[in-house]
């Protein structure tokens, strides 16, 4: 716990308001500076074992404290305004307590327009310094290609990568060691180092963000924590001018700045949560009586979170690796050479979904984001053919078209028959029972890592095309042999062909009763474990695979929770 002396006029707490929602953020009232004494308080509230900052306001009976965690600051909220007071030593003053959250209003009538003359923000603000090309264009271009080369290793859809610990910008602020390349020598080269080093007197950032900024994307202003982060952050430019606009929410002003590419901009001491950024979505800005087209640039953000925060990132992280240790020997390495393909379909593919299709529909529900996103590009009447649907997840992700749905389990597209009003095929995707030249879009997710060859993998890849229009798009994704820390069901992996197992419940087992209603317990007993057979696909793999099909290109790969996604456009 650390405590600071502050006026009702000072940051944060001036900026603090009354909520009814959950927040990081609680106001004590009842207890303060006006009737006690300032280490009477602090002996009190060290008794509660809290982990925040706490806020003392002068000549007042007020106090806040802000949590990194939620569920502390909730905690304190229930005690103090839930407790019976009976006696208990902890609550000797008239205490209550309630959440607060930082609002400010950003002044609609500032100018939009931008400026390159720097000399107006360094004037009002001492606190602030700019270093012009700070690293050459060589360094630069390497930045970005090690950026562009990573890309799968991005965790938000914001086209940023973390390094070292992941910074998420909600409110509150959340940091994990988790979600992150590890190190900044994993990804920046020394050189790159030695200079911002130099800039920040020695001192090296242990938060790092790298963010595309495009022109259809806008960054929202957040204010970020004072408890996690020390006084100090940077912004450096690579590619492209950029458009910044720094917000006081002391002054209520806004300053808008057009950042020259390799140009970095420091601001240390108050200033740093003073003024927040943020960045616009537009294609073109107002540069002082000029109109110009902004182009896609990237910014590096350099922070410094404080040294006593350790402790409960390491704890995350400690119990993120006991589970990670834990799933690592359920996926078993299999010699295919004892195995036809057939046989290795039929055992530990076919009759494995057709035994767990109920648990499966119960467990595997929600449409995947992207996979729903790139059929809602597609335009209203088209007609989709969902190769190995499952039970239906993705037929009817909209009304607006028309969907045909493929599978080889037979308990499976009696699921999907229930649940949705479309056509359904029984078959196996190397051999499809349709014409060619039929589908608009082609999607097949999660089903081609089940195939024992790569001569049949190829061929469910052409049956694909040939049933596509010339013209339209296949949707292919596939479990990624790189995998990612720390998302849901991440392995790692001695082969990239695999058994995983499947613990069955047994109320979900697929036995028809004479009504011809599957039967469902309403209790628990004890699980059943099943092998399903996989081929986890390297980045490179699945790419030549998609490329050796005629008559398509790949138009992009991409790694998504796991699984690499490939989009294919057929030509010809």
């Amino acid at each position: 716990m650390k405590f600071i002396k502050l006026s009702l006029n000072s940051y944060p707490v001036k900026f603090y308001n009354k909520t009814y929602k959950i927040t990081n953020i609680l106001k004590l009232n009842g207890i303060g500076l006006k009737n006690s004494e300032e280490e009477e308080i602090k002996n009190y509230l060290i008794k509660f074992d809290l982990n925040c900052m706490t806020y003392l306001i002068d000549s007042q009976d007020i106090i806040y404290l802000e949590f990194y965690k939620k569920k502390d600051c909730q905690s304190l909220f229930n005690f103090f305004n839930n407790n019976e007071r009976n006696g208990n030593t902890l609550n000797k003053y008239d205490i209550t307590a309630e959440y607060a959250n930082i609002r400010y209003e950003i002044n609609n009538n500032v100018s939009n327009k931008y400026t390159k003359n720097y000399s107006s923000i360094l004037k009002c603000n001492e606190s602030i310094s700019i270093y012009r090309n700070v690293i050459d264009k060589k360094i630069s271009d390497e930045i970005i290609q090690n950026y562009k080369s990573s890309q799968w290793l991005k965790y938000t859809k914001n086209n940023e990568i973390n390094i070292c610990h992941y910074f998420c910008r909600t409110i509150p602020n959340k940091i994990y060691k988790s979600y992150c390349i590890k190190n900044l020598t994993s990804f920046f080269s020394s050189e790159f180092l030695k200079k911002i080093k130099s800039v920040f007197n020695g001192r090296e950032p242990n938060q790092v963000s790298v963010l595309n900024c495009h022109t259809k994307k806008s960054i929202e202003y957040v204010i970020e924590s004072s408890f996690i982060f020390e006084n100090e952050i940077a912004f450096l430019v690579l590619e492209n001018d950029l458009p910044i606009s720094f917000f006081d929410i002391r002054n209520n002003s806004k300053m808008n700045l057009l950042i020259s590419s390799n140009t970095l901009l420091r601001i240390n001491g108050n200033s740093r949560y003073e003024l927040i950024f943020g960045i616009p979505k537009k294609k073109s800005i107002h540069l002082e009586d000029t109109v110009i087209d902004r182009k896609n640039s990237y910014l590096i953000i350099f922070r410094f979170i404080k040294d006593d925060l350790e402790n409960i990132l390491t704890e995350k992280k400690k119990i993120e690796k006991n589970k990670n240790e834990k799933q690592e020997k359920t996926c078993v390495s299999v010699d295919i050479n004892n195995f036809s393909s057939e046989n290795l379909e039929k055992k530990y593919v076919l009759d494995v979904y057709n035994q767990i299709a109920q648990h499966f529909d119960h467990t595997r529900y929600r449409t995947w984001k992207n996979v729903e996103n790139l059929i809602n590009e597609e335009k209203e009447g088209n007609m989709i053919i969902d190769i190995g649907c499952g039970s239906g997840k993705h037929l009817g992700v909209s009304s607006k078209y028309f969907f045909w749905g493929l599978d080889f389990s037979l308990y499976l597209l009696k699921i999907a028959q229930k649940k949705k009003n479309t056509d359904l095929f029984l078959a196996n995707c190397v051999n499809i029972p349709l014409r060619s030249n039929l589908a608009d879009l082609c999607i097949s997710i999660a089903v081609i890592h089940h195939i024992g060859t790569h001569e049949k993998r190829k061929k469910a890849i052409d049956e694909m095309v040939r049933c596509t229009k010339i013209g339209g798009r296949i949707l292919i994704y596939v479990w990624a042999y790189e995998q990612q820390d720390n998302i849901v069901g991440n392995r790692q992996f001695d082969s990239q062909d695999i058994f995983v197992p499947w613990y069955l419940q047994q109320q979900y087992t697929t036995k028809e009763s004479e009504e011809g209603e599957y039967n469902s317990h309403p209790f628990k007993k004890d699980l059943l474990k099943l092998q399903r057979y996989y081929h986890v696909f390297k980045k490179e793999e699945i790419y030549e695979l998609c490329r050796s099909v005629n008559g398509v290109n790949v138009e992009e790969i991409y790694f998504d929770c796991n699984n690499w996604g490939v989009i294919l456009r057929k030509i010809f």
